[in-house]
C-alpha cells in the first residue's frame, strides 16, 4: 500500500488488489466518524455476497482481505456500515446481481457488445478513450449521486488504453476527485494486462502513479 498526501491534504491511497482498499475504507470510518458512500470504477464486478460462501464474516478490514475476493468487499463493507451507500460503474456486465439494496451496478449505454470490446479493439478504441469523458460519466450519475460525504474508488483495469488518462481540465472527474474525502486507486497489474488494448504499454503501477499525480494537483 502507498499513500499519498499533497498539499490540499488530499488523501490517495494505492493497493496492489481491489480488496485491499477495505483497510483503507475502514481507517476512513473510525478517524472521521463519517459513513461514506462510495462511487467505484472497474472493468468487471461480481460484487457477491460476503455471506454465500458459508464462511465466518470477518470482524474488522485486516481479516476481510484475508478471506474475501469478487469483490465481496463491498457488501462486507456496508453489512459492517463502514459505507452507506456503493454504485459500481462497470464496462463488463454483471454477471451475478448484487443482493445488497444499498449496492448498485450501472453501465453506459454507450459501451458496445462485449464480444466488440474484447474482439475488435479498433471499433471500441474510441469509447475506452471516453471512459473518464464528460459525455460517458454525466448520463451515469445524472441523479446526483454521489452526495457528500463520499470516497472515490478506481480499479486501474477501467483504463485499457493510455487515451483514456487524455482528459479535459475541469473534466467532471476531477470535480468528483476534488470533493471526494478519500480516493482509493488498485492497480490490478495481471487485469491491466489481460485487459488493455493491443499496443499499449500501460500497466496497472503506470495508470495508479498517473491518477494520484492528477489528482493531487486537482483544486
Amino acid at each position: 500500500m502507498t499513500g499519498f498526501f499533497c498539499l490540499m491534504m488530499k488523501d490517495i491511497r494505492c493497493f496492489d488488489l481491489h480488496h485491499q482498499v477495505l483497510e483503507a475504507w475502514e481507517d476512513f470510518r473510525l478517524n472521521s466518524g463519517i459513513v461514506p458512500e462510495v462511487l467505484s470504477f472497474d472493468f468487471h464486478t461480481d460484487v457477491l455476497n460476503c455471506a454465500r460462501r458459508g464462511i465466518t464474516l470477518p470482524e474488522n478490514a485486516a481479516e476481510a482481505v484475508n478471506v474475501l475476493h469478487h469483490d465481496e468487499h463491498f457488501d462486507w463493507a456496508l453489512r459492517k456500515n463502514i459505507i452507506s451507500r456503493a454504485v459500481i460503474a462497470a464496462l463488463s456486465p454483471c454477471a451475478v446481481m448484487p443482493e445488497h439494496p444499498a449496492l448498485e451496478v450501472r453501465s453506459s449505454p454507450l459501451l458496445p457488445d462485449m464480444d466488440t470490446m474484447l474482439n475488435d479493439p479498433d471499433t471500441f478504441r474510441s469509447t475506452a478513450e471516453s471512459v473518464f469523458s464528460d459525455s460517458f460519466l454525466l448520463p451515469l450519475l445524472a441523479d446526483g449521486f454521489p452526495s457528500q460525504p463520499y470516497i472515490l474508488d478506481i480499479d486501474c483495469d477501467y483504463l485499457l488504453c493510455a487515451g483514456a488518462l487524455d482528459i479535459e481540465a475541469g473534466a467532471f472527474i476531477d470535480h468528483l476527485a476534488a470533493n471526494a474525502q478519500l480516493i482509493t486507486l488498485c492497480r490490478e497489474d495481471d487485469w491491466v494486462k489481460i485487459l488493455k488494448l493491443p499496443g499499449e504499454n500501460i500497466t496497472g503501477s503506470s495508470l495508479c502513479a498517473a491518477l494520484a499525480e492528477r489528482w493531487c494537483m486537482v483544486q
